[in-house]
């Protein structure tokens, strides 16, 4: 299933904003502002779960957001991504090609 939406949380700093996915564990990113904290929220989901699909792992069923709880300033929204579109944009492997020699 390369479509998935899962909550994240996210929690305002000094400089930005923290954001951690707390149904996949070690995912988690950050960003300058809002926009960018989205931005890069969107990109590490993509990375963690395309990485999950090749390995082959099972992926967990997102929690439903009303049940994970906050703090403080903190807040929770949902983030998408396609692992499909994800791998067409970094998997672009240079391709060698053998040239005949030109020495005979």
């Amino acid at each position: 299933m390369p479509k998935y939406v899962y909550p994240a949380v996210f929690s305002p700093e000094e400089s930005g904003y923290s954001v951690l996915f707390p149904d996949l564990d070690g995912c988690y990113t950050c960003g300058d502002n809002l926009q960018d904290a989205i931005m890069m929220a969107e990109d590490v989901l993509a990375f963690y779960l395309y990485d999950e699909e090749k390995a082959g792992n099972t992926i967990p069923e997102p929690t439903p957001a009303e049940r994970i709880e906050v703090s403080g300033k903190d807040f929770v929204n949902y983030i998408a991504c396609d692992t499909r579109e994800y791998a067409k944009l970094h998997n672009n492997r240079a391709v060698k090609k053998h040239l005949p020699s030109l020495n005979g």
